[in-house]
């Protein structure tokens, strides 16, 4: 189907309901917890860290149920991110980062601060790949676009995510998933629903992946690179005494092998399935996490919560330097030697927030909390460049580049927000917050001394700096019958820092970015609540804008580096709703449109050619984005009930590079589900990437002059049987 046939279709849906928040159905007793909500503006969010009806929020916001997850097949971040509107992940060749892009606004180099922030469970995860790699056994994925400054601080430029995860019942129950697809690919998924008592329980899940093959081969070592494996566990325990009084305490764990750089180099000629490496490149990460929430709630004096958790990621990745089959004699010793990149990262975090919402005093309610975070980060690549030892007439002692940077980060935040009511139907909301980060450095760059003469010298450097930032924010809300027009003004800011993969010292620090969104929309429910839209407009301005910069005058290849540039203006306006026009069916869809443009700066390419940036596109944006879903749940017979979902997602109107002079292709992404639930077994055949779009998600490496591009997999498919008991 083209892309003019599926628009043409999409915009009868949209005469009737806008975009998508499709869901809140949950599981097989969701269909009873559906009735009970009845409409689609009760779903329930957490957004401004309080349980509300989306439809309350004054704010644009993406609600994501873990039925449309499932039944969608929206396991990768990336496929999740395409039904919200301006937003996509923007990933690497290496598979070493992930990056959420909302509004423009991202994390335009490697292990940058980001431009989205993250949240797990309330606890703010920090670094790279920080977005979870797979989902299973969710409450829900909630997105919130544009700056989100008070409530969330630091980063939260572009927007916040929110994942949460599942919490304890009181019922006993469990469930196990196994899924066959292509590309000999096995899932099993499991959860175990274990109440203790009337006030205690404890949630079990996991979710294990094994696939053996791919699309991506390596036909010196016969191996697939882009196969992988990963096991991830899940608990939750809960102690609610029904006294006001509740604790919750979740730990996870991941252990992952994963594919290394999977890319080809189109031009030259290459294509997936005569790809040549002699080292075949591979990652391998675990991850640990802990949340904790304590909470009491009274009548009188409100709700206090403390939030408290950490995370341990270690990565250990292996890459072919050269991306070829090259296997040179060492002159001296007449040994083979590879071209050999090892890189180790590690990430350690500790989160805590404490914060008091107070009760309605007649037309005021106040929310007010102090964060902590303490963070280190580790990265250490060594490089032994074999070609260049034979090529200076061999030798003994490897000739190898070594970057160790270590960093550490100490940030301390206060918040405030009061809703104040002017009129029935009018409130005022005031927020603030005052960030204060504290970042330092341990940086050496160590080759072998014969490098030199190559311009590869040693440096070391020893830095600390500190950020600081005051974001206030001010909403007005009117909420006539239904709906919620609002008009805002929020503040946001991207701390400044330090570069990770650089050679150089002089180009280790970057500035912070700071930005500020004004925002008119609204929303409101229809059909007796059966339908819910909403639309915004707005216009986000960009200080000191964070670009990557290119150093090739002292290491080739090596020197990546974030750095300030100029202003940004991005103009925008976003549809998206949902129908549910009989029980059991629900349409929904999103439109979103931007102009992101560069308004002043110069951008330095490799040091030398020197670019004005006013009028051009901010890289790794997308002009227009445009989704679509439709999820059927009805009964067949008094026992069986007939489930299938699409869901339709494309992006176009893009750039790769800073100077646009390279454009992205569009994206095209069709997920079909169809199945039928017996009540306690269900049976789910899929196809994703039904159209066997191949979009390129990244770009890099270097091999004569020539890039390498890695692609989205084409068409997969496979069947997946769930039983509950």
């Amino acid at each position: 189907m083209t892309r003019s046939a599926l628009m043409s279709s999409a915009a009868a849906v949209f005469l009737a309901a806008s975009p998508a928040v499709v869901a809140a159905q949950d599981e097989a007793a969701a269909a009873a917890d559906a009735d009970t909500r009845a409409t689609t503006g009760e779903i329930i969010v957490t957004a401004r860290k309080r349980e509300e009806r989306l439809v309350d929020v004054p704010g644009p916001i993406t609600a994501l149920s873990p039925t449309t997850i499932t039944d969608a097949r929206l396991q990768e971040p990336r496929d999740l991110l395409l039904q919200v509107p301006g937003a996509f992940l923007v990933e690497n060749n290496a598979g070493t980062a992930r990056d959420i892009s909302i509004r423009g606004v991202g994390t335009p180099t490697l292990f940058a601060e980001p431009g989205v922030a993250m949240y797990v469970d309330e606890v703010y995860s920090s670094g790279f790949i920080s977005f979870p790699t797979q989902f299973y056994d969710l409450e829900r994925v909630e997105v919130l676009r544009g700056p989100q400054g008070a409530l969330y601080g630091r980063n939260a430029v572009g927007g916040a995510v929110n994942v949460i995860s599942k919490r304890p019942t009181d019922e006993l129950s469990g469930m196990i998933r196994s899924t066959v697809a292509r590309y000999d690919r096995s899932e099993v998924e499991a959860m175990a629903n274990l109440p203790v008592g009337d006030s205690f329980g404890v949630r079990v899940s996991g979710l294990y992946i094994d696939q053996n093959k791919g699309e991506y081969l390596n036909t010196v070592t016969d191996e697939f690179i882009d196969k992988q494996d990963s096991i991830s566990g899940r608990v939750v325990a809960k102690f609610d005494p029904g006294s006001g009084f509740s604790a919750t305490l979740i730990y996870e764990h991941t252990d992952a092998d994963t594919p290394g750089t999977a890319l080809f180099f189109r031009d030259a000629g290459e294509t997936r399935r005569t790809i040549r490496r002699d080292t075949q490149p591979r990652n391998s990460y675990n991850v640990d996490r802990l949340a904790a929430e304590l909470a009491y709630d009274s009548d009188s004096a409100g709700t206090f919560t403390l939030i408290a958790g950490g995370r341990d990621y270690k990565l250990r990745g292996t890459e072919d330097t050269d991306l070829s089959d090259n296997i040179i004699p060492d002159l001296a010793t007449g040994n083979l030697g590879q071209q050999v990149t090892t890189r180790f990262n590690r990430v350690e975090s500790r989160f805590g927030e404490l914060r008091w919402l107070s009760p309605q005093w007649g037309g005021l309610s106040v929310l007010a909390g102090v964060t902590y975070l303490d963070e280190s980060a580790t990265g250490d690549i060594a490089t032994d460049l074999v070609s260049i030892r034979t090529f200076l007439g061999g030798g003994t002692v490897p000739f190898v580049l070594g970057i160790a940077n270590d960093q550490s980060l100490e940030s301390w935040a206060a918040f405030l927000e009061a809703d104040v009511d002017l009129a029935d139907d009018v409130s005022v909301i005031a927020s603030a917050r005052y960030t204060d980060d504290t970042k330092r450095v341990n940086f050496a760059f160590n080759p072998t001394p014969a490098l030199a003469g190559f311009g590869l010298v040693p440096q070391t450097a020893n830095l600390s700096r500190g950020f600081s930032r005051f974001t206030p924010g001010v909403t007005l809300s009117w909420t006539p019958g239904d709906a919620n027009i609002y008009a805002k003004i929020q503040t946001g800011f991207r701390a400044g820092g330090f570069n990770f993969n650089v050679a150089n010292a002089a180009n280790l620090e970057y500035g912070q970015e700071t930005s500020v969104n004004y925002e008119l929309g609204a929303k409101t429910t229809l059909m007796d609540g059966k339908a819910l839209i909403g639309v915004s407009a707005y216009l986000l301005t960009q200080d000191d804008v964070l670009v990557p910069f290119f150093d090739f005058t002292a290491a080739p290849g090596l020197q990546g580096f974030l750095a300030n540039a100029g202003k940004a203006e991005t103009l925008g306006i976003e549809l998206e709703g949902s129908v549910t026009p009989i029980e059991g069916v629900t349409l929904g869809g999103t439109i979103g449109w931007m102009d992101p443009e560069f308004t002043s700066g110069t951008f330095i390419a490799g040091l030398a050619t020197v670019t004005p940036l006013d009028g051009l596109q901010l890289p790794a944006t997308r002009r227009w984005s445009f989704s679509l879903n439709a999820e059927v749940r009805r009964p067949l017979s008094d026992r069986i009930d007939v489930i299938a979902n699409a869901a339709y997602a494309s992006r176009s109107g893009g750039f790769q590079d800073v100077a646009n002079a390279f454009r992205t292709g569009d994206i095209d992404l069709l997920n079909l589900s169809a199945g039928l639930d017996f009540g306690k077994f269900d049976v789910l055949a899929f196809v994703q990437n039904a159209g066997n779009d191949r979009f390129d998600i990244a770009f890099g490496g270097n091999r004569n002059g020539t890039s390498g591009v890695t692609q989205a997999p084409g068409t997969t498919y496979g069947v997946s049987t769930r039983v509950n008991f």
